[in-house]
Formats: structure tokens, sequence, C-alpha cells
């Protein structure tokens, strides 16, 4: 049998099936991404920056540093200490609400959380680093 007979018994046989590549692809980098970050939400942070008495500029600066410095050594979860902001007017530190902003923004930067109460509560947010 020659691939061309091959090919028809095939086309009759009506066992074809077509596949999306790149649904496939999709649908597996989900799955992939979904299993990453519940990984990443368990660990403990790598590393920790602490923004206290810092200005926003400074905070803003410090904080892409780290966040260079962590992807450059292939760190997987990191902690960015913020505060309460308990001290701030409304409540709701301004530290806190550049740390989002800037977690939003930074490509770098994937799934992010409060810290639980070991690591400084809604005074802390853990950010996974993208690989």
């Amino acid at each position: 049998m020659n691939f061309g007979d091959i090919l028809d018994k095939w086309e009759k046989s009506g066992d074809r099936k077509i596949i999306d590549k790149d649904a496939a692809k999709e649908k597996a980098d989900a799955q992939k991404n979904m299993r990453r970050a519940s990984y990443v939400q368990k660990l403990s942070p790598q590393d920790a920056i602490d923004l206290h008495g810092l200005t926003q500029d400074e905070a803003w600066k410090a904080l892409n540093d780290f966040v260079a410095n962590a992807k450059r050594r292939g760190l997987q979860k990191i902690l960015i200490i913020h505060g309460k902001g308990i001290h701030s007017t409304g409540g709701e530190g301004a530290l806190g609400k550049l740390v989002q902003t800037f977690i939003e923004r930074d490509q770098r930067l994937g799934a992010s959380g409060k810290a639980d109460k070991n690591h400084g509560g809604s005074g802390a947010t853990w950010v996974a680093v993208r690989p």
C-alpha cells in the first residue's frame, strides 16, 4: 500500500480529527500558569524589600531595582513590605497603592496577594516573579 492509498483510506474512514494547535497551546499554557501560581503561592518568599520611610519616588526606584535583581537571580517569589498605612490620612497607605500599581504595570511580575501573618499580613504583598 502506498501513501496515496493510505490517505484515501483515512479520508473515507471519517476518522479525521482537526486540532487547533493555537487553542491547544493556550489551554496548556493556562493550565501550566495555574499550577505555577498555586505552587508559588505556597512558597515562602525568597527575598524581601522594606519600603518603610521611603518617598513614593524612592520606593518606585527601589522596587524596580529589587525586581530586576530578583529576576536576575532566578527567584520565584518575593515579598514587598509597604506598611498598613496606619499613620496615613484615611487609613490606607500610599505605599500600598504604589506597590499595587507597580505590580500591575511590571511585565516581570505575575500573581500577587496579601502576605500571611508571619510575613506582615496586610502590610506586605507577595509577588510571583515570571520566569
